[in-house]
């Protein structure tokens, strides 16, 4: 259940909105698998296991979004619908015009839609009331536009704010890498990346190596950042 990854937005601190409130709110986007029709579905679920949305340890709220999506490439629709219009074609004398085509295609997807296998998607939401976080576990912006959609739809006045610092992770963490020095409860280790940020993008990569700190200093004054 560990976060892989952190989208993190701010909330004003405190936060009045109890578990029960939020309860109510996520209740209507409750998680429902795809119908034979469906391409896809998203709703809540418990991250634990038992019948509540919303999971609450200590004034914190840990909330799961479930996506069902039907494995239906496009490249199997178009191969189906072209051999329905050559059929179509030999029976009529003359190919089916665009129009023609379009219906075919969806005739199409509706009949391969049942049969279609499904994966799921699971994505871990925490929320902090008191202090005023909002941390989800997504790789990119866009894939936690998709929870923050919904939790703006449920919730009435959603007040949230995105996330401002004063240095940029990526400035904080090639200023560690150039003075050999990281914070308190982190450290540097033999694995790190940093690439040029101009449009050849030049990267170097050390796995399982020893750190050179001059080394380190020559790419970042070259341009290069992790």
């Amino acid at each position: 259940m560990w976060f892989k990854n952190l989208q993190v937005y701010r909330l004003p601190a405190p936060w009045s909105i109890s578990s029960e409130q939020l309860e109510n709110d996520l209740a209507p986007q409750a998680f429902t698998p795809c119908s034979s029709l469906e391409l896809q579905t998203q709703g809540w679920v418990s991250p634990v296991g038992n019948e509540q949305l919303v999971h609450t340890v200590n004034r914190q709220f840990l909330l799961q979004l479930n996506t069902e999506k039907k494995l239906l490439p496009a490249s199997v629709i178009n191969q189906v619908a072209k051999a329905r219009a050559a059929e179509l074609t030999e029976q009529q004398g003359f190919p089916p015009g665009k129009k023609k085509f379009k219906e075919i295609k969806e005739q199409v997807t509706d009949e391969l839609l049942p049969r279609a296998f499904s994966i799921t998607r699971n994505t871990m939401v925490w929320i902090d009331p008191v202090n005023g976080w909002l941390v989800i576990d997504a790789g990119s912006p866009p894939k936690a536009e998709e929870i923050l959609t919904l939790l703006l739809k449920a919730i009435p006045k959603f007040p949230l704010e995105n996330f401002r610092t004063v240095m940029s992770p990526q400035g904080a963490m090639t200023t560690w890498l150039a003075t050999d020095e990281a914070p308190r409860h982190f450290t540097i280790d033999q694995d790190t990346e940093l690439r040029a940020t101009g449009e050849g993008k030049a990267t170097i990569r050390y796995v399982r190596h020893t750190l050179e700190v001059d080394d380190i200093r020559r790419h970042i004054e070259s341009g290069k950042q992790w």
